[in-house]
């Protein structure tokens, strides 16, 4: 009986073409038909395989074809053929090694579980995904054979090995694999063995008020010391209770190093790199920081992730802010006079070059920003208070000053005489 002869169906053929020329482990070989059938292991789907094609050589056999239909190919089949093959030959098998993964796949998923599941309990992680790195001469094997026997209902061996090991990693301990919101990555090499965890940040989101002035947003280090103190120092208790690395802070806007931040407070999200816990409660977080130093407080909302941080940032020139601003104007300034910068800059577009101040740091250009409301009283005679309302993004600082004509309009051009912001508090910031 020749092969062209033989009545077997379409994986018992597939297989058997595969099998006369490479050597295949089971998982190896289920692999490569991993999308047929369903809630079978490629382990468990290959040695199907493997088992129904002996079957049907062993038939053959009996039927008149010669021992060589199968003995030829057993050892590319392996363990499964082992038995009809000492039944038939008297011999015991000899194995070939598996000709895409070296036969180290099944041992190195179990290895890789044992390293991976330390990892994830020293940092407290209870959702993970798994991510691989394979050897480039091992992916160009297995897709030169399922393109040399056309097979199309295939899978990856780097899918193989990231679904497994998560498989079992999730039977073991309390942590469950999830894809939307990881709090770890374990990354794992084959076939090198290596085993690393990457760990992501926990993102709180809430909103921080300054209390006092002269403190920084960032930590700002000098030789000497941190130049102020500062909005992420007041973030560090976070380190303690988290067992964290880093604290950083990504807020939306910022104000000057002297100027408060009141009322509504400022959104920011707080990123805490690296942490061996994360099962505090917000709360106590809060609690912890509050009470650690007297010039900052903070509120916790929440947990946030890092499309909340991109939406901070992206939506700068959209918010609103109000800004409490206490002016000295040169000769002393009377109502009349602020009820025409009231006028003259409610609704305008002010038209701002990058402020002398910050050309060392900031590129030199145009902004346009447009003031919303803008609201005066007398305190003295040379002082009034403001409260601005502008879109995000205007410096309130130049548009009283007119920072020498780089800002227009601006109270200066208005009154017609220097005018400058002794005291400034941002009291409300719009997302």
């Amino acid at each position: 009986m020749s092969e062209d002869h033989i009545d077997w169906g379409y994986l018992e053929r597939k297989a058997w073409e595969v099998l006369k020329k490479y050597p295949l482990c089971d998982r190896c070989l289920g692999r490569l038909f991993a999308r047929l059938g369903h809630g079978l292991s490629n382990k468990d789907r290959g040695r199907a395989i493997k088992t129904s094609l002996i079957m049907t050589l062993h038939k053959m056999i009996i039927e008149g074809a010669p021992q060589s239909i199968f003995t030829d190919v057993a050892p590319n089949i392996g363990g499964p053929a082992s038995g009809l093959y000492r039944k038939l030959t008297g011999q015991d098998l000899e194995e070939r090694t598996c000709a895409i993964c070296g036969g180290r796949l099944e041992t190195f998923i179990e290895e890789a579980v044992e390293r991976a599941i330390p990892l994830i309990k020293a940092y407290g992680v209870k959702r993970f995904i798994v991510g691989a790195r394979v050897s480039p001469p091992i992916l160009e094997r297995e897709e030169r054979i399922k393109e040399e026997y056309k097979l199309e209902h295939g899978e990856s061996i780097r899918a193989e090995i990231r679904r497994e090991i998560g498989k079992l990693i999730q039977e073991r301990i309390d942590a469950v694999a999830e894809f939307e919101r990881p709090e770890a990555t374990i990354l794992v090499e084959f076939p090198s063995g290596a085993v690393w965890i990457q760990v992501n940040s926990l993102l709180l989101r809430g909103r921080y008020w300054k209390l006092g002035r002269m403190i920084s947003q960032a930590y700002w280090p000098t030789p000497e010391g941190p130049k102020y103190f500062s909005i992420e120092q007041a973030l560090w208790p976070l380190l303690k209770l988290t067992g964290g690395e880093r604290v950083i802070l990504h807020a939306s806007g910022r104000e000057d190093v002297d100027a408060r931040m009141l009322g509504t407070g400022r959104p920011m999200v707080v990123e805490v790199k690296v942490p061996r816990r994360r099962d505090i409660p917000l709360q106590e977080m809060e609690e912890t920081i509050n009470k650690s130093n007297r010039w900052v407080k903070i509120a916790l909302e929440g947990y946030a992730t890092r499309q909340d941080i991109t939406l901070y940032k992206s939506e700068e020139a959209r918010k609103e802010k109000t800004y409490k601003a206490l002016i000295a104007v040169e000769g002393g300034v009377a109502e009349e006079e602020l009820r025409k910068i009231e006028e003259e800059l409610t609704g305008r577009v002010i038209m701002q070059r990058t402020p002398t101040r910050v050309l060392h740091r900031r590129p030199d250009i145009l902004r346009r920003r447009r003031v919303l409301e803008t609201s005066c009283k007398t305190l003295t005679k040379t002082l009034a208070e403001c409260l601005i309302t502008a879109e995000g993004g205007l410096y309130v600082k130049e548009l009283i000053s007119g920072d020498n004509g780089r800002t227009t309009p601006s109270f200066s051009e208005i009154l017609g005489r220097g005018a400058e912001c002794v005291e400034l508090d941002v009291v409300a910031v719009k997302l």
